[in-house]
């Protein structure tokens, strides 16, 4: 049953190629994402700044000074919730950032996410040419390549669980941890449920869109040129040139 899910049939063109692509959507997949953080940032009027691997975002020099200048003069007031000068501009600049500041940090797993479900979606609506095809052609793979942005859910849980075997503990710097956070829900809730999907969405690619002929050839390529991608991008050069 096994050989009959998984031939054993490797094609070296198509594995350069495969490995080609998985290497450059490593990339766009990882500034798509930060670009889907500042953009939510921007719409919601945040101050912020791209780089190579992340967004920052905070409010405008204007807001951010006043708050500064306020906690300077009137600490203590605020500690003990006393009337001062400016209180009502201080009290609604916090609440505008504890309202809107959860959609910046959701707008990258939101904009990986819903890039992976319009392919799922594309992928559905053209099932047909998938199943019936021995070999598919580029536009095929090109949208199993755009469903498969629900890998990042899938790839960010298994290297934080690495990650965790290596230092004794569990980073919960993640976006999936701040909403989780944000939303008063237990802490490995979201990662843990958007990577199961992911996993569930990989596994339906690759056993059902995926012609049998090409799935070794496809997995494999799928492991180098992901971990080339992550290499080249977020250890070595995209430091360089994203600074």
């Amino acid at each position: 049953m096994f050989k009959n899910l998984l031939p054993f049939s490797f094609d070296s063109r198509l594995f350069a190629l495969l490995t080609a692509g998985f290497f450059a959507f490593t990339i766009i997949g990882t500034v798509s994402h930060e670009s889907g953080h500042y953009l939510m940032a921007r719409c919601f009027g945040f101050e912020a700044e791209i780089n190579y691997q992340s967004t920052y975002y905070n409010l405008s020099d204007n807001d951010m000074s006043f708050l500064k200048e306020t906690w300077t003069k009137y600490g203590t007031q605020l500690k003990s919730d006393q009337p001062f000068p400016g209180k009502e501009r201080y009290n609604k600049i916090n609440a505008f950032y504890k309202r809107a500041g959860v959609w910046p940090l959701a707008g990258g797993p939101l904009q990986t996410m819903l890039t992976g479900t319009i392919g799922l979606i594309l992928l559905i609506f053209l099932r047909r040419r998938y199943f019936t095809a021995e070999r598919l052609s580029f536009g095929l793979w090109l949208v199993i390549f755009i469903a498969l942005f629900w890998l990042r859910q899938t790839a960010n849980f298994f290297v934080g669980l690495s990650m965790s075997l290596i230092n004794g503990s569990i980073s919960r710097r993640s976006d999936e941890f701040g909403l989780a956070r944000y939303f008063q829900l237990p802490w490995w809730s979201i990662w843990s449920l958007t990577a199961l999907i992911g996993l569930v969405v990989l596994v339906v690619v690759i056993f059902k869109f995926v012609p049998k002929a090409q799935r070794l050839t496809f997995m494999t390529s799928g492991i180098l040129g992901g971990v080339t991608g992550y290499v080249f991008w977020l250890v070595l050069f995209g430091k360089l040139i994203m600074p």
